[in-house]
C-alpha cells in the first residue's frame, strides 16, 4: 500500500469517525419519525435529488415500482415526502420533500454542525487556519 493511500484510508476513517460523534443524537431523530432503513434510503434519494419520479427511486434502491409505493406510502403518512402527477404525463407520479422533510434534513444537519463545531473548538488557531486552507483548496473548482 502506498503512503498516499494509507493517508486516504485514515483520513476517510477519521471523517466516519467523526459522522458518528452525531449518531446517537441523529438515530434519536429518526426514530421520533418511525421510519425504516429503506425509508430513510428513500427519503434521502428524494431529497438529495429533487423532483424525482417514482420509477428512478425503485431503480436507484434496486427495489420493484409496487415496493417502493409501499415504502414511500408511509414517508407520505409522515408528512415527510409528498406524491403528485407529473404535469406532462399523469401516469408518472413525481415525489418531493415536504416543508417537514426539509425541517427533519436540518434537525439532522444542526447535529453534524453542532458535533463539527464541537471537535474544531479543540484545534489550535493555526490548525484552523490550514484546515480552512485545506478545506477551501478542496471546495474550489478544479481547473481542467
Amino acid at each position: 500500500m502506498t503512503e498516499r493511500r494509507r493517508l486516504l484510508d485514515e483520513i476517510s476513517a477519521l471523517e466516519i469517525r467523526l459522522l458518528a460523534v452525531g449518531l446517537p443524537e441523529q438515530t434519536s431523530s429518526l426514530l421520533d419519525y418511525d421510519i425504516t432503513l429503506q425509508q430513510i434510503r428513500a427519503f434521502a434519494f428524494v431529497y438529495a435529488h429533487g423532483q424525482t419520479p417514482m420509477k428512478r427511486l425503485a431503480d436507484a434502491l434496486g427495489i420493484r415500482p409496487n415496493v417502493a409505493t409501499g415504502i414511500v406510502q408511509r414517508l407520505v403518512d409522515r408528512g415527510l415526502i409528498e406524491r403528485r402527477e407529473n404535469p406532462n404525463d399523469r401516469r408518472v407520479r413525481l415525489l418531493s420533500v415536504t416543508d417537514q422533510g426539509d425541517a427533519l434534513i436540518d434537525d439532522l444537519a444542526a447535529i453534524i454542525l453542532a458535533k463539527t463545531r464541537e471537535a474544531l473548538e479543540r484545534l489550535s488557531d493555526e490548525q484552523l487556519r490550514r484546515l480552512h486552507e485545506i478545506l477551501a483548496e478542496m471546495g474550489s473548482p478544479q481547473e481542467e
